[in-house]
């Protein structure tokens, strides 16, 4: 049985939008979490349940109303569009707009908009859809493009489908569900290493479309074309496309796309470390896939103190493994802990960096609201209960701050995303790299009007580097100015002697910049150099084994959580051990025992949960 048949709302067979030739890898997002933007319209706080709006007061501590609406509407995204030219994005992501359940979930309000129960009205939180068609228009205006955020894998766990029986029941919609128990976890997604889980089990206790019904499809298809009849917007972000199966989503790419043109933009979320993982899904029709391992490595060396060079391993893996979609790199977003939170005091400082190199690589890069002002954030989950605290990373845009004491942060922001508008060479995927230590990374960008250095220090205190250049590249004594702080450098022969500040990022270019045809023919990688900065320290870690054990890694926070990239070596007395430098600060590990068994430190001082049940050791490097 299939349930009952979907009657199409939308019979058209294109959309009545006809869209430009858009190229997508010359453009920039800034997602805006609606409830958290702005508020336009305190009229809508509430919508239609008074207890969904408790606003949130920091001097009173009351965290928990972070969990309910905070007053950010569509009037509010509306009233910012001049802000959001401004800045220099050029692409605007729009966090769901349906109208969602007016009943709590585990305690939360849906004010984040992924709990839909009408997927064909606007929440009355955010405004209507006369509301919504006037932003896309005055968007379009303003030169920015509007993304709106798909959900096809679940519904709210009030929908009425699955609420009222007489339609689960007696009309038989309980066939466009996978099993749904409705009281425990016995229906949810147990096993995250299982794919078949993942697309046919719950999200945490949605109930989960089951997406091989020609019915849910044909529903889900006529939603989609709904919402591009009635907004004219420019693309969709998708959600959770790892917990669909792959059939659905390349029959579904290809009927949109023939319904609105190849140039809708579909922006697949596949959240998963994984780059080959990931690269699986980029021959099914998508246009750009957000780069979550990349996300990871520049969380882990930038906000972390990482080692350099995973930056340009991370570069060199994408550059093997995807050709056929578009990358969205990000730096963090909504289902994570913010990079201000990861970066500790030295947020604001570690957020022009991240933001530096994020821009100078090739795709379609990702801003988070709130990132212009580092907003606070705390870690995804509490470390000793295991509480999910995504609602500390989501709280109110501080405005005050854009033009206060977060200037120097959202000019920095808004310096880069122009330069990257106005320089190809910015967003090419041209790229020579000159030098990369444990703390040092330097490389070219580069087209035929303009050759631009890039350098970026993760080290907390002052390096002194001198930097090789492809030869002949620059004349000697060329004067290269950095655009974001117009410090004058000038080559030396076929060098660069830097003297980077702490935490430093350097965007340098010539006058009217310069091109080599050398540079075309230059190895794009160059040898890592064993160099470590001031603030490393050498940490012995052991590892005393019994058994028959024949290899000992370890994997953690400082080399992106590999099991293949430092190895301990067995000692004469049998112990295993391996001595690694690390910069100052607080890092989670585990010991990998021949390649499958993850385990703990008996000797670490300190441990926390882990997100599967388990627990992380702990070092804290002085």
């Amino acid at each position: 049985p299939s349930g009952p048949a979907w009657q199409p709302r939308v019979t058209r067979q294109k959309s009545p939008h006809p869209m430009k030739k858009i190229d997508w890898s010359r453009e920039t997002i800034y997602f805006v979490l609606i409830d958290r933007f702005h508020n336009g319209d305190p009229g809508n706080d509430a919508g239609h349940n008074p207890a969904s709006h408790v606003p949130y007061r920091p001097e009173l501590g009351n965290i928990e109303a972070l969990k309910t609406y905070q007053g950010g509407d569509l009037k509010g995204v509306i009233d910012k569009l001049d802000y959001l030219q401004d800045l220099g994005i050029t692409t605007l992501w729009l966090s769901p707009v349906f109208d969602n359940s007016d009943s709590a979930f585990v305690g939360w309000y849906p004010y984040h908009g992924y709990h839909p129960i009408d997927f064909f009205e606007v929440d009355e939180h955010f405004g209507n859809m006369a509301l919504l068609k006037k932003l896309v228009r005055k968007a379009h205006k303003h030169g920015i493009k509007v993304l709106l955020d798909m959900i096809f894998n679940h519904t709210a766990p009030d929908h009425p489908y699955v609420r009222d029986p007489a339609l689960w029941e007696t009309q038989g919609y309980k066939y466009w569900f996978h099993p749904h128990s409705g009281v425990d976890a016995s229906t949810s997604i147990q096993d995250w290493g299982d794919q078949g889980q993942l697309e046919t089990r719950e999200l945490n206790g949605l109930p989960d479309l089951a997406q091989e019904n020609p019915h849910v499809y044909n529903f889900l298809l006529d939603v989609s074309k709904f919402w591009i009849v009635e907004t004219g917007c420019d693309g969709f972000r998708l959600d959770a496309v790892k917990h669909i199966p792959r059939s659905f989503w390349r029959k579904i790419c290809r009927d949109l796309h023939d319904f609105a043109s190849e140039d809708f933009l579909l922006l697949g979320e596949v959240f998963a470390g994984e780059t080959d993982y990931v690269a699986g899904y980029q021959d099914l029709g998508f246009n750009a896939l957000f780069d979550i391992p990349m996300y990871y490595t520049i969380n882990r060396v930038l906000a972390q103190g990482g080692r350099m060079q995973q930056l340009s391993l991370q570069m060199e893996r994408n550059e093997a493994s995807y050709h056929q979609v578009i990358l969205s790199p990000l730096i963090d977003n909504h289902d994570v802990a913010r990079f201000s939170y990861w970066a500790g005091s030295d947020a604001k400082e570690k957020i022009r960096q991240s933001i530096t190199f994020l821009l100078t690589l090739p795709g379609l890069p990702m801003l988070y609201y709130g990132t212009e002002v580092a907003l606070p954030g705390a870690a995804p989950t509490h470390e000793q209960t295991g509480e999910g605290q995504d609602y500390l990373n989501r709280l109110m845009l501080p405005w005050n701050r854009i033009e206060g004491e977060d200037a120097d942060l959202a000019r920095h922001i808004t310096s880069l995303l122009h330069l990257r508008r106005d320089w190809p060479a910015l967003r090419n995927d041209s790229r020579v790299e000159c030098y990369k230590d444990y703390s040092i990374y330097a490389y070219l960008k580069y087209d035929r009007r303009r050759t631009v250095f890039v350098l970026l220090s993760n080290s907390s205190e002052p390096e002194l580097r001198r930097i090789p250049l492809p030869q002949g590249v620059f004349p000697d004594n060329f004067i290269l100015i950095d655009q974001l702080s117009g410090k004058i450098y000038r080559v030396q022969g076929d060098s660069l002697r830097v003297s980077f500040a702490p935490l430093a990022s350097y965007l340098l270019s010539g006058g009217g910049g310069r091109f080599n045809c050398k540079l075309s023919r230059a190895p794009r990688y160059c040898p890592f150099s064993p160099v470590i900065s001031s603030d490393m320290r050498w940490v012995d870690f052991f590892y005393q084994g019994d058994g028959d054990i024949q290899s000992v890694t370890i994997a953690g926070d400082f080399n992106g959580w590999s099991a293949s990239a430092d190895s301990l070596h067995r000692t004469a007395g049998g112990q295993w051990r391996v001595k690694l430098p690390l910069k100052r600060g607080r890092y989670r590990y585990k010991f990998v025992i021949d390649g499958r068994r993850w385990i703990a430190d008996e000797r670490a001082k300190e441990s926390e949960l882990d997100p599967y049940g388990s627990r992380n050791s702990v070092v804290v490097v002085e």
